[in-house]
């Protein structure tokens, strides 16, 4: 059938019925209808709605299709949309970053919500921060970011006692980067932070009280931040004034009000936390080799346990079969390894990838999605040129 053909057929489908069925659809393919005719492209492409509706039916499902893999370093981006390819290798869409990177740069990750993933590319040694990058990696569209003024850039972004993140701001349907400290003392009980609004465009400095600090001890160690419920996430520790760790908690910062809320405990039974995560849209902890997940009300219940030689690996996906396996990375001091983890007949199994990750590469799961960067560049992520 002609492109005309299809175009005519098209316009007499109701545009509902057409929603309720691209909604079901993973986000790599629903892109691939907008050249059907005019009327589909301004619904993908200019409609505000759809992105949200797509988004929101991929989270009911828990849409495994719509995860996707990326890792970076500073000469590339690699994005693998499906990790389900058979036969291997995964397929990996190589592209080229959006701003110039520099040789003594660093691009680290500052987060992922709903489809944007956000770094920021740092000076070294300096440590001082260059700009900030949010990303749709579906639709290959950016946008940069600049830190805030010189003062605020002093203080805080050339200090590595600094944590970046990034969150969803539900209420005001709003992204925001959140600034804070990884150590409080005495002195900070104002919790100064500052954020940046995407809707906005602006920078802000909120102040916050924080909750568990007093003259005996400080919070210490903020070493993660996880995304979930409108909340942040920070794993830390709260210290004495000699040096001892007396409490490792969970402290939670509302995005919406922009406001230190209630700390939460941690499991128990937990004594070193390794890692702090969301796996299958819950909160988790790693501890040693045992996976904790927060259930709605709080609690904390024992996943399953990983055997030693799996330890020490970062958790990034389950997989979309009946079977509990699980996507591990693993640093091998040559490479950045991936790796699925089949529980049920205790089988490691490689991902293979080309290119595959180099040294120490940084790895992200993501969600593939339409949503839309507001005040996106023109110009778009472009694939590299074999």
């Amino acid at each position: 059938m002609s492109k005309r053909a299809c175009g005519i057929v098209a316009h007499r489908i109701p545009i509902d019925l057409v929603v309720d069925i691209l909604v079901w659809l993973p986000a790599k393919s629903v892109l691939r209808f907008k050249c059907v005719c005019k009327e589909w492209y301004n619904l993908i492409n200019n409609n505000p709605l759809f992105p949200k509706l797509h988004l929101n039916k991929s989270l009911e499902l828990n849409s495994q299709h719509n995860n996707c893999i990326l890792y970076w370093t500073t000469s590339i981006l690699c994005v693998v949309d499906n990790l389900y390819d058979h036969p291997p290798p995964v397929k990996v869409t190589k592209l080229n970053w959006p701003i110039t990177i520099e040789d003594d740069d660093c691009i680290r990750q500052v987060g992922s919500c709903n489809g944007l993933v956000c770094f920021n590319v740092t000076a070294m040694p300096s440590n001082r921060i260059r700009s900030f990058l949010i990303c749709n990696l579906t639709t290959r569209t950016f946008k940069s970011i600049f830190p805030p003024s010189e003062k605020i850039r002093e203080h805080w972004l050339a200090d590595d006692s600094v944590l970046y993140s990034f969150s969803y701001d539900s209420q005001h349907d709003d992204y925001k980067i959140v600034v804070t400290r990884r150590y409080w003392t005495e002195d900070d009980r104002d919790g100064h932070i500052f954020i940046y609004s995407l809707k906005t465009n602006l920078w802000t400095s909120s102040y916050s009280p924080l909750t568990r600090i007093s003259t005996e001890g400080r919070w210490s160690n903020i070493c993660q931040a996880i995304f979930g419920h409108n909340m942040l996430h920070y794993l830390v520790s709260f210290e004495t004034t000699k040096g001892f760790i007396q409490d490792n908690r969970i402290a939670r910062f509302d995005v919406a009000d922009e406001k230190w809320t209630d700390d939460l405990s941690l499991p128990n039974q937990v004594k070193s936390i390794l890692r702090l995560g969301k796996l299958d849209g819950r909160l988790y902890v790693h501890d040693s080799a045992i996976i904790w997940v927060m259930e709605e009300d709080g609690s904390w219940n024992k996943m399953f346990q990983l055997p030693k030689d799996l330890d020490s690996h970062h958790l990034i996906a389950c997989s979309k079969d009946g079977r509990q396996r699980l996507l591990l990375q693993d640093y091998n001091g040559h490479g950045s390894v991936l790796k699925w983890y089949d529980q049920q007949n205790n089988k490691r199994i490689p991902l293979k990838l080309k290119p595959p990750p180099q040294d120490r590469s940084a790895v992200m799961l993501c969600t593939a999605s339409l949503i839309r960067i507001p005040g996106c560049s023109l110009t778009k992520l472009q694939e590299m040129k074999e």
